[in-house]
Formats: structure tokens, sequence, C-alpha cells
């Protein structure tokens, strides 16, 4: 387990390393979580909207729009469906493998894992008995995580205790893939084979970003999605702490200062 404590000898690098995520995440200035004046209306604006209320109630109703039409099924669902018994998708848990380097090698070449995309398998990478296991949802493109991502995932790593190289990172799709469709994604089993993929690695602890990765792990294992604290692997269990997805947390120095309030109450409350 990594060593959260801040002793004196290490209070400086740790406050470093927190100073160097904010900056390199854009974070210049404070910013407050509670928002202001987002209701607040321009002087006069009050009036004028009521104005062209009045006008609306007089003109005739327009005719409602037409129906959207149905969606188009992607690629990858068609493949979800496309399983059966003797053939299902992504894979028959039984043949799953049960090692971690013949488990890195079928995610790269099985044909039970996804259809064939737009865009090249990306491996997991990190050693086994990691220290921390950041479980995303799928690939960024080519790299797991692209470059912004690696960046702030590497100064938030930093600055909450962790080594690099003592980190395992993990997607749930093995290629970026173009507006799955989750819910069939869930059913399919895909959070099974994460919390499979979970165990082979048998981390320390476990970094679960994004509600729908959440939600496919709380899924497979029968509970509340606030109920998954931990996840049972041959070593025992690992906690589990969630946070935003990396693009949510680029896009908003209020959830990167939330999270970042949130794991530091957490790792107090582990001590």
């Amino acid at each position: 387990m990594a060593d959260h404590s801040f002793h004196p000898e290490n209070l400086r690098e740790a406050f470093a390393a927190s100073l160097e995520w904010w900056s390199d995440a854009g974070v210049l200035e404070h910013v407050e979580d509670a928002p202001s004046g987002w209701l607040k209306e321009a002087e006069g604006k009050g009036d004028a909207q009521a104005t062209q209320s009045n006008r609306a109630t007089d003109a005739p109703s327009a005719p409602p729009p037409p129906p959207p039409p149905p969606p188009n099924r992607t690629a990858l669902s068609r493949f979800i469906a496309s399983g059966s018994d003797g053939a299902a998708h992504p894979g028959d848990p039984a043949q799953w493998p049960d090692d971690l380097d013949a488990f890195r090698t079928w995610w790269m070449e099985s044909d039970a894992l996804d259809p064939p995309g737009s865009y090249p398998r990306v491996a997991p990478r990190g050693p086994a008995q990691a220290q921390v296991m950041l479980l995303i949802d799928q690939p960024a493109g080519e790299d797991l995580l692209g470059e912004p991502a690696a960046i702030l995932a590497a100064n938030m790593l930093r600055a909450m205790g962790y080594a690099s190289d003592a980190a395992y990172f993990a997607s749930v799709l093995p290629r970026h893939t173009l507006r799955p469709e989750w819910d069939a994604v869930g059913r399919a089993g895909y959070g099974k084979l994460a919390q499979h993929h979970v165990a082979l690695v048998r981390p320390a602890q476990v970094i679960v970003l994004g509600e729908r990765v959440w939600s496919l792990l709380a899924h497979e294992m029968a509970q509340e999605d606030k109920a998954l604290t931990t996840i049972s692997h041959g070593d025992g269990k690992a906690p589990v702490f969630a946070m935003p997805d990396f693009a949510s947390l680029l896009r908003s120095p209020a959830k990167r200062a939330q999270t970042w309030n949130r794991w530091l109450t957490r790792s107090d409350s582990a001590q």
C-alpha cells in the first residue's frame, strides 16, 4: 500500500506535486465551488421577456416536430447482439485467461472481445500487484489516455503519493469506440470482464474514472453505486475510489478541487 501520511520529510514534495498538478491542469486562480449570479436577470430583461411572452401567446402554435429517427446501432452493439451461447461476447467468462500476461495477449488478439474498428486496440500497461490501478471507460484514440489526460494523471498520482511506475492503467473497452451504447455494453458483461481484469492485477487501490465505469462494476457486483467500496481479488480486497473521468476533470476546476478534497478526506479516515 502507498504511504499517504504526511511526514515532515515528504510534506514539501507532496505540496509541490499538488501545485504542479493544478498548474498543468490550467488552474491559475482560486475558484469557488458555489455558483453565483447564474439566475440574476439583467436590468430590464424581465420586462422584455414578459413582452415577448405576451406576443407569443397571440401567435398561432407551431405544429409539433416530427419524431426523431430511430438510432442507428453501432458496430459494437451489432457485434454484441450477434453473440450466442456458443459464441458469447466478450467471450465466455469460463474461458477468460486467469494469468495477467495471457490476459493481455488475449485482450489484443481475441476475436470475441470486440469487432474491428477505426481505432486500434490499446493494451493496458503497468505492473501486477500495482500500488494503484486506474480504470477508464475506453482509450482516447491510439493511446490509452491522450496527452492532456496523461499529464493530469501523472501529476495527480504523484500528489497522491504514488510512483508512476507503480500504477496500472486499463480500460473497459479495448479500443476507442464512437458513441458506444453503454446499456448494451453492461448487459453483455464488459463490467464483469473489467472486474476479472482487476482481480488479475491485484492492486492495492483502485481508482475508477467516470460514472459509466462505476455503474458497470456496481451492477456486476449486485451493489448500489454508492455501496461499491471494495473489489475482491486473490490477495484480499482493494478499496475503490471514484472520480469524474479525465475529460470532466480537465474541463472543470471545481471538480478537480472537489475530487482532491474527497481524496484527502478519504486518506485521513483510512489512517
